[in-house]
């Protein structure tokens, strides 16, 4: 579902995003070096953030549209530029949880980006989210018992356990498979964000 609003002069299209959608555009490493840019200096253009990032203007522009579309960004026109700002859209019920989440872990000391973009895969398919949504609500599961509960084939799900367990998210013991309690911070963000995509299937 898209609607249209007006944020001072600027006409955007917004979506009500699911969080694997939403993972799926934090999911690139431009994007995600964009949204540093604007969570460190705050109402950069899209000239600047482009010049902070190496990034050619028209891709930092798509960059901050996809952003944005998603709620994490606001954008505001001052005469001939748009300005973004690291606010979440009101409308978007995962952005503000998220956008704090990701700034916690995107402004630490080092290089956190690598870490951050693989746990993100982990999000950016909806039946892993079904996946790891029964196993916080259940706990462990035999892979019978998973394969029942979520209805999705033997073959997908052992794909995406796999994936799900290279990626750190889940692990499997003699009492079949569950969320590893051992996973980072921005992990448990993520999996904290799961109770707010109550329909994971949905756009």
């Amino acid at each position: 579902m898209a609607y249209f609003h007006i944020l001072k002069g600027v006409e955007c299209m917004s979506f009500h995003p699911t969080l694997w959608r939403t993972c799926r555009v934090l999911a690139n490493p431009r994007r995600l070096a964009c949204l540093k840019a604007v969570l460190t200096t705050p109402g950069g253009t899209v000239g600047e953030t482009a010049a902070a990032v190496g990034l050619p203007p028209d891709q930092a522009s798509l960059c901050l549209r996809s952003l944005q579309a998603r709620g994490l960004l606001y954008a505001v026109r001052k005469s001939r530029w748009v300005h973004y700002y690291p606010r979440p859209d009101p409308l978007v019920p995962i952005a503000a949880p998220l956008l704090k989440g990701v700034r916690k872990s995107l402004l630490k000391k080092g290089k956190p980006e690598r870490r951050m973009l693989r746990c993100l895969t982990a999000f950016t398919h909806p039946r892993r989210l079904v996946i790891l949504r029964l196993l916080q609500q259940n706990g462990p599961m035999s892979f019978p018992v998973l394969a029942r509960s979520s209805r999705i084939s033997h073959a997908a799900l052992f794909r995406h356990l796999r994936k799900l367990l290279e990626r750190g998210l889940v692990l499997e013991s003699d009492e079949g498979w569950a969320i590893n309690p051992d996973h980072d911070t921005f992990a448990d963000a993520l999996l904290s964000l799961l109770a707010f995509d109550a329909e994971p299937f949905a756009r």
